[in-house]
């Protein structure tokens, strides 16, 4: 078994779009204003290691963007396809993320995860993750 941690291509688009298509895997939803390829590829024009994937054996199984703006620092669609080493790449991504983000100054990072999923849970809290609050998202197409 071989595992790369990289950024993100605009060739990933479809392999990664297949994982924001699970909503299981990270608790959020597809959104084709959001994820769009034009979307994407214009975050990454921007900062090329602001999505990451993770390929096993040449084939995706795990994505996370980077959401930050020199205040706070988030870890979005941060989604692990199911397997048996899944736990393993979860937890490459998260240590790839984080040393980006500590490179960059931040000293923090927050993930979003739904209420109730104690899976997601469970996973944030084994990278040494703090429960904060529980919130709701609002959103609205402008």
């Amino acid at each position: 078994m071989s595992v790369t941690t990289r950024p993100y291509n605009p060739s990933d688009y479809e392999s990664v779009t297949a994982l924001y298509k699970q909503s299981e895997l990270y608790g959020g939803q597809f959104d084709e204003n959001r994820d769009s390829e034009e979307r994407l590829t214009k975050k990454i024009s921007d900062d090329s290691e602001a999505i990451l994937v993770v390929e096993e054996d040449g084939k995706i199984v795990g994505t996370v963007s980077l959401i930050e703006d020199g205040r706070v620092a988030w870890l979005f669609r941060f989604a692990v396809a199911k397997g048996n080493n899944e736990q393993e790449i979860a937890q490459a991504l998260y240590n790839r993320a984080v040393e980006i983000l500590k490179s960059r100054g931040h000293k923090q990072v927050l993930v979003y995860s739904p209420t109730g999923d104690d899976f997601l849970a469970q996973r944030y809290e084994s990278f040494g993750l703090t429960k904060g609050n529980e919130y709701t998202c609002y959103w609205k197409v402008i």
